[in-house]
């Protein structure tokens, strides 16, 4: 049974960040399991822009080999250490998921100044976005090294917990954040249709082999044959009633004309700005009567601009410029926060995929996916 800690931030080898984990990795030895340690400082995590890293993939086999994952983090504005954040930014990419998917995490986090639950949160909040499985946190309000040694018991008995739960796991608890979705009809899973294997004896001369490799039609695909025969016969059909006059008349998508339009059909369409413009008039103000929060989007790509939305109790206003206290950051290419707005794709899964950066308030991402209508 093995254990990784990651951690990052503070380079050297004394230091609080240091000692925590000693108390950790001590805890864990004491429990006959073995542990890895993993200072990220020691490797090479770039910031993320949607490629493989091979020190990432180095760490990821590392998880892979483990029963779970135990992140240490000081906390900076109540979010994890850059590398840290980084770090999980690299996870997102989807040859990592396999090592990822199912593990336990367990959440350190330590501060002198504000905001270490938050900073546990996030961290377990992306690692269940990833495909793992929420362990615990432990937020630490600590000055300095003496202030550790008084509360030393109090962290071992934390890491046996973390213990206990990985070694009897029992019933994995689904959660928003990882639940994969099984579409199923009168109790049944569809599962995705798969090529047949076709195989063919070695001794059958070369005009059999390849007599042997014709497959013949499907039940489905005389189905789908019949249902286009189908649609062709009544298209036919329509076609004659509407000409009977004899008189010709031009079809498009538009309409029927007895002469074409000279000009062309123009579709109206909104720019991005616009639509984020309209985002208020989409707000759900019912699923918000105690919800007080601000969104800032970084738009990039064909147009470029900076708005923030606010959301206060029930109202939403949108405002141009930029909120240097925004509860969420988020910087995103145009085409893709359009996306978002029309539904194609959640802000979560736009994350996951690192189409969306985002700095502060890692949790929002799922109220901007509730509070909004989708556009047309």
């Amino acid at each position: 049974m093995k254990i990784v800690i990651i951690y990052g931030g503070i380079k050297g080898k004394d230091g609080l960040l240091n000692s925590i984990v000693n108390i950790i990795s001590e805890t864990l030895k004491e429990l006959h399991i073995d542990v890895e340690e993993v200072l990220l400082d020691n490797y090479n995590i770039e910031y993320y822009y949607g490629k493989t890293n091979k020190d990432i993939k180095l760490i990821a086999n590392k998880i892979n080999d483990s029963e779970g994952v135990i992140f240490v983090s000081n906390t900076i504005l109540g979010a994890p250490s850059g590398i840290i954040k980084v770090f999980l930014e690299n996870l997102t990419h989807l040859s990592y998921k396999n090592s990822i998917e199912g593990k336990y995490g367990f959440s350190v986090c330590f501060t002198d100044a504000f905001g270490e639950r938050e900073n546990a949160e996030y961290i377990l909040r992306a690692w269940e976005m990833l495909g793992g499985i929420e362990g615990g946190k432990l937020p630490l309000w600590i000055k300095d090294i003496e202030g550790l040694k008084s509360i030393r018991e109090g962290i071992e008995k934390k890491v046996e917990a973390f213990y206990k739960i990985f070694r009897q796991p029992g019933h994995k608890l689904p959660s928003s954040y990882n639940q994969s979705i099984t579409t199923t009809t009168n109790d049944k899973k569809i599962s995705n249709w798969t090529v047949p294997k076709i195989e063919i004896a070695e001794d059958l001369s070369e005009d059999a082999k390849e007599e042997a490799i014709k497959i013949k039609a499907s039940p489905f695909e005389d189905f789908s044959r019949e249902q286009e025969k189908d649609i062709k016969e009544l298209t036919d059909f329509f076609k004659q009633q509407m000409f009977s006059t004899g008189q010709e008349q031009s079809i498009n998508e538009y309409g029927i004309y007895t002469k074409p339009s000279p000009l062309p059909v123009v579709e109206n369409k909104k720019t991005c700005k616009q639509m984020t413009q309209n985002l208020p008039h989409y707000f759900q103000p019912h699923l918000a009567s105690d919800f007080l929060g601000s969104f800032q989007f970084n738009i990039t790509g064909t147009e470029n601009f900076n708005c923030y939305i606010v959301v206060d109790k029930g109202e939403c206003s949108y405002f141009d410029g930029i909120k240097e206290d925004a509860d969420i950051n988020i910087t995103i290419e145009d085409d893709i926060w359009v996306d978002i707005l029309k539904g194609k794709i959640s802000a979560q899964k736009a994350f996951m995929t690192g189409q969306l950066k985002v700095r502060g308030n890692f949790v929002l991402l799922n109220k901007l996916d509730q509070l909004f209508k989708k556009m047309p």
